[in-house]
């Protein structure tokens, strides 16, 4: 009797470990694939020349279904937006997860992001085009939203001096707000030329060096 239950149990744990996800679950999953079509569609193509039957096309779904999750293609850009805007700040994140403790470990810390911004601007160029330039020109709520960006980028920036301070390489009397969007501010410039194909590395790092010195030689203790 005991050798006969055997396959049932086996049989049970099976099922488990196969079942289907939730449909909650699937449902996420679903609008996962779609933004991140979408956001290659777009990044690739431009979000002007693109339409709903691009990003059904990439993931081989009918229109329909792409209207079960979403309105339309601009209701589709605000997560494609959140999407690349997610990504670039992970990215950032990851290059001050390690607080500096010294005025040079600042300077290779701001180096180090001035380069890994533009290493990823230029391994995926849709990024920037469709979250900085296109995603712009569509209606005053998504260029509210890019302004929104700016605001975290500065926000990160204010940290990362605020331990500056607490550390005791940078100035006490720093406003860290104002710098904080004053740093990201600086780097716009040639954030855009790189999207546009302007700045090669040479140009780039020229540009990364100048800010480092700027920066940290106008605000270090």
């Amino acid at each position: 009797m005991e050798r006969a239950s055997a396959p049932a149990t086996s049989t049970a744990s099976g099922r488990r470990r196969g079942r289907r996800p939730p449909p909650d679950e699937l449902v996420e999953r679903r609008r996962a694939e779609i933004i991140e079509a979408a956001y290659e569609v777009f990044s690739t193509r431009g979000y002007s020349a693109s339409g709903i039957a691009d990003i059904a096309e990439k993931l081989g779904i009918g229109h329909g279904t792409f209207y079960r999750y979403f309105k339309n293609k601009r209701d589709i850009l605000d997560r494609v937006v959140d999407y690349g805007v997610e990504r670039m700040v992970v990215a950032l994140e990851l290059e001050t997860a390690r607080p500096a403790t010294t005025i040079d470990e600042f300077r290779d810390q701001l180096r180090h992001i001035g380069e890994r911004l533009f290493t990823m601007l230029e391994e995926d160029p849709g990024l920037g085009r469709v979250v900085l330039i296109e995603a712009t020109s569509i209606d005053e709520e998504m260029t509210q939203r890019v302004m929104g960006l700016l605001d975290t980028f500065g926000s990160l920036g204010a940290g990362f001096l605020r331990n500056g301070i607490k550390r005791g390489f940078l100035r006490s009397d720093l406003d860290t707000e104002s710098l904080g969007r004053a740093i990201t501010a600086l780097t716009l410039p040639v954030v855009f030329a790189a999207i546009r194909g302007e700045a090669g590395p040479e140009e780039r790092r020229r540009y990364v060096e100048a800010m480092v010195g700027l920066v940290c030689d106008g605000i270090k203790a």
